[in-house]
């Protein structure tokens, strides 16, 4: 997952083919913790192409799109249901794999370097620590605690509920 919020946008065909695979590829991130449809579609290069259609109201590529998404969403579902059952302890550390590697696109700060002709926004962002404590990495920091705290009741109060 670390890899993956990494690469970069490509560019892709506009075959009904590759847009019925974009959204079951889509959709099956969509079941998966840390990882986002829509940004699964940024990197397939269709985000913008079926956002279009839909301001468009292009029926016949989004019915191609969920066409895919449903089919992707069937198959995907039994293959997860499937390894729960086999190997449940290996997926459930593969999905907090998952989890954990997306933290490097949701990680608050950044900055932007070089630009490059091959992404649609021409920069590419990187991590970084804040040089200076100010107002929003005191908020930031207690948003996160806050996150961590509200996981760890929910945890406890479900396993209190469980038989």
């Amino acid at each position: 997952a670390y890899w993956l919020v990494g690469l970069i946008p490509a560019k892709t065909p506009n075959a009904p083919w590759y847009l019925f695979l974009s959204g079951a590829i889509a959709i099956c991130a969509m079941i998966l913790p840390g990882i986002s449809g829509s940004f699964i579609l940024v990197l397939l290069g269709k985000y913008a192409y079926i956002l279009n259609a839909v301001n468009n109201r292009d029926i016949l590529t989004l019915s191609i799109v969920a066409a895919g998404a449903c089919v992707g969403i069937v198959l995907f579902s039994r293959l997860l249901s499937w390894l729960f059952g086999r190997y449940h302890d290996l997926t459930v550390a593969i999905l907090t794999g998952f989890m954990l590697g997306s933290l490097r696109k949701v990680w608050p700060w950044k900055k932007y370097v070089e630009t490059c002709p091959n992404i649609p926004s021409g920069y590419v962002q990187v991590n970084m620590i804040p040089s200076h404590f100010d107002f929003h990495v005191v908020i930031a920091i207690c948003l996160m605690f806050m996150g961590c705290v509200c996981v760890i009741f929910l945890d406890r109060a479900a396993s209190t509920t469980r038989p």
